[in-house]
């Protein structure tokens, strides 16, 4: 599925990407020591195990089981936005929190200042919330939907938080990735930003579109990295990719 596509989906304003990329790229321009290169990211997950926290209901019980795993400390973990608040009140310290600012900000900015670093995304309705908090943040990936090259913009691709967190952990060849708190059900978890009526239907699509992202990626990466392997963890997820258990996880080095 293309941006093209969820644009004409959901009926986007690729424009106001567009403005929100630019204004991201410019304000990035006079904080250029907090931009990291992306040789050091990929210094940080290439051959890792990782898992990546969505923001959905089964967010707390998968957090709980695999807080129990003797080997817990040795993954590196990304957050997808609402799941950094999750972590931090078990004062767990992300690796990485994938954010395009619509969640806890106080999680976000805690996380940050214990050494989490941010991948901030640009889009059409987040540009005060770029401008506000940008400058406040270090350790920074900047990243766009679009395909415009603007200076310290990246596309990874993906479109909401947690799957983007999907693309972007692949893309630096990671050993293993663990997904957890990924429902992508009916259902909006309760460390997802609150809303109801049609902003909720309206949400509820876009993880629809989420879930199919991630499972295209996966199973293209199934095919094309035979060392790469992925999994679910999440306790009612509806994802189509293969499961994993508590005792297999707990055997990875």
């Amino acid at each position: 599925m293309l941006y093209k596509d969820i644009i004409q989906v959901l009926n986007l304003d690729n424009k106001k990407d567009a403005k929100s990329a630019k204004i991201l790229s410019k304000i990035s321009c006079g904080m250029q020591k907090q931009i990291l290169d992306l040789k050091y990211i990929k210094e940080r997950i290439v051959g890792k195990n990782i898992i990546i926290f969505g923001a959905g209901p089964s967010l707390i019980p998968d957090l709980e089981r695999l807080m129990k795993l003797k080997n817990f400390d040795l993954f590196i973990k990304i957050c997808a936005d609402g799941a950094t608040k999750a972590l931090i009140e078990q004062k767990i310290i992300p690796y990485f929190v994938v954010s395009d600012l619509d969640g806890d900000i106080g999680a976000i900015k805690k996380a940050n200042e214990k050494g989490a670093i941010l991948l901030i995304h640009a889009h059409g309705d987040n540009i005060k919330a770029i401008k506000k908090y940008v400058p406040k943040f270090k350790n920074l990936i900047l990243t766009t939907q679009t395909n415009l090259k603007l200076k310290n913009l990246h596309n990874f691709w993906g479109f909401t938080d947690g799957d983007r967190s999907v693309f972007f952990a692949l893309k630096f060849k990671p050993k293993v990735v663990i997904l957890a708190g990924m429902d992508f059900g009916n259902k909006i978890g309760e460390y997802s930003k609150k809303i109801s009526g049609e902003r909720a239907k309206f949400k509820l699509k876009k993880l629809e579109i989420g879930k199919k992202l991630i499972e295209e990626k996966c199973g293209q990466v199934c095919i094309q990295a035979k060392n790469l392997k992925i999994y679910d963890f999440t306790k009612n997820g509806n994802l189509k990719i293969k499961k994993i258990s508590f005792g297999e996880i707990e055997k990875m080095t």
